[in-house]
């Protein structure tokens, strides 16, 4: 008999509270407490004596949705059936949407055969089996909903106080700032606010934010992602690059954090519970000014920001803003493999690699790649090896020297040679019939004609299966030839990366077994 699993699934959200804020502290005191419970409960319960539970943790994750890595591996294997019994402190650590937990506890757990215990709730599945639970589960799940929303609400009552008196809200400070002993405030870094300070300068001094990125670069002036790491090694890059780009600088000098004022609320949830934001409009956003020492003077911020008022189109340019790039994702360079962007404000549409663009010491692609040729070149690839799977599907079926139009000619010679020799059957029939030829000549001949007419039937079944393999190659040939334009389809089908070198050498990856 296969041992039973019990898994144990502990939660604790972040408003709960008692949250992990530095290494001292592994996991918050409310999973250890849930621990502590259900093992008691277990004793008491005699549940699974001798089973050895497998314990799964969300330590800081809200319950009103299921975005949770613990409760993912949870549900994955319980559609693989790998669980027997799961239990919890109460019903609100499983989740808190009361829709989705009744879904689960009322039909998929039943269905999957598994048991489900909740120690708070004094629920316990296998008291109802062939039933759901009740009114009463029903009642709690939709508490535990409520009382999630209630306390988001007063949640960002509470952030809302604070921005409006001037505190920080966020996990990490703005570059050129770090926290102070209360982590409320900000105090300036000395190091890190003389780059601001050289980013601002040079956008007075009438440098673009593209050049002013490259300026940087060539300064080897490291990016806030790169910069943190050098105090923190297991810092996580935020930047992700590397080096600076036009957006990095952009997001510098449009930040009125550096005249001494606190910014807040610049972006909200789309939903209570939901992890996707969207930025705030400006009139939303809340501003306190003279909170803490200002790095740059407002002078020197409105004389910057005149620089990136004129941002937009160059004029006498056409410009494709409707039309998505088709090869979007797939052009990437071939010095240091990430993908290039599309640039539509030029004459016509092109792609550059943007590091090049910004960093030169590398040696990657430093050219653009014109948007209508590389996608004729790409289409042509396409086609050719469309055609080289075509000859190599015809010579595996044995159809070397073989095209549509000889199985055609084949298969009508066939047919032809069938209805004479059905015509020479009936006239040497209605011959026999009349006494001209005697029976011995007429069943030699009948025979013979049988013979021919089975030769044939071999030769017919050889040109329709010739037909049958090779048909539809030739369909996907002539569809292929009739081909004008790459598509999305077309790419998503058969390419997987297209690696540009230098002096506009293409290297395509092609997807296997398509």
């Amino acid at each position: 008999m296969a041992e039973k699993v019990l898994v144990e699934y502990l939660r604790l959200s972040i408003e709960d509270g008692d949250i992990v804020s530095n290494n001292e502290k592994l996991e918050s005191d409310s999973i250890s407490h849930q621990r502590e419970l259900i093992a008691e409960y277990r004793e008491k319960k005699k549940l699974f004596p001798g089973v050895q539970a497998m314990e799964i943790v969300d330590d800081g994750y809200s319950g009103t949705n299921f975005e949770r890595p613990g409760v993912h591996r949870l549900l994955s294997m319980a559609r693989s059936r790998e669980i027997d019994c799961i239990i919890v402190k109460d019903i609100s650590r499983f989740g808190r949407n009361y829709l989705e937990v009744g879904d689960y506890l009322e039909q998929i757990f039943p269905f999957l055969g598994i048991r489900f215990i909740s120690v708070n709730d004094d629920y316990d599945s296998d008291d109802y089996l062939g039933t759901t639970g009740g009114i009463e589960v029903a009642f709690r799940s939709l508490l535990y909903d409520m009382y999630s929303r209630d306390l988001s609400v007063k949640m960002c009552s509470a952030l809302e106080v604070r921005r409006k008196r001037g505190d920080y809200i966020g996990p990490r400070p703005p570059f050129g700032y770090c926290f102070s002993e209360n982590k409320r405030e900000l105090i300036v870094d000395k190091v890190a606010s003389q780059y601001v300070k050289r980013i601002f300068e040079l956008a007075c001094m009438g440098y673009t934010t593209g050049k002013i990125a490259v300026k940087l670069n060539e300064e080897n002036i490291p990016t806030p992602g790169r910069y943190k790491n050098q105090y923190k090694k297991v810092y996580h890059m935020l930047d992700g690059k590397g080096y600076w780009d036009r957006k990095m600088v952009l997001k510098i000098l449009e930040n009125k954090v550096y005249l001494g004022t606190a910014v807040g609320a610049k972006y909200k949830v789309t939903k209570i519970g939901g992890k996707q934001f969207i930025r705030n409009p400006d009139k939303d956003r809340i501003y306190v000014p003279g909170i803490h020492e200002a790095i740059v003077t407002e002078d020197v911020f409105l004389d910057a920001l005149r620089v990136i008022q004129n941002r937009g189109e160059q004029k006498g340019k056409r410009h494709y803003f409707n039309r998505e790039g088709v090869l979007m994702g797939k052009l990437k360079c071939g010095k240091c493999g990430k993908n290039l962007v599309r640039i539509t404000c030029t004459t016509e549409p092109c792609y550059i690699c943007e590091r090049a663009k910004y960093d030169k010491s590398k040696g990657c692609f430093d050219g653009q790649v014109k948007e209508r040729i590389i996608e004729k070149e790409i289409l042509a690839c396409i086609r050719q090896k469309i055609r080289q799977e075509s000859r190599q599907q015809g010579q595996a079926a044995g159809l070397d020297n073989c095209n549509m139009s000889k199985i055609k000619k084949e298969i009508s010679l066939v047919e032809a040679k069938k209805k004479a020799l059905k015509a020479e059957k009936q006239f040497l029939y209605q011959r026999y019939k009349g006494g001209q030829v005697e029976r011995s000549f007429y069943l030699s001949k009948i025979e013979q004609l049988r013979e021919a007419e089975n030769r044939l039937l071999e030769q017919a079944l050889q040109a329709e299966h010739k037909k049958k393999v090779y048909g539809p190659q030739t369909e996907k040939e002539q569809e292929n030839d009739e081909m004008e334009r790459l598509t999305r389809e077309l790419v998503e089908q058969y390419v997987q990366a297209v690696y540009v070198n230098d002096k506009m050498k293409v290297d395509v990856i092609w997807i296997e077994n398509v």
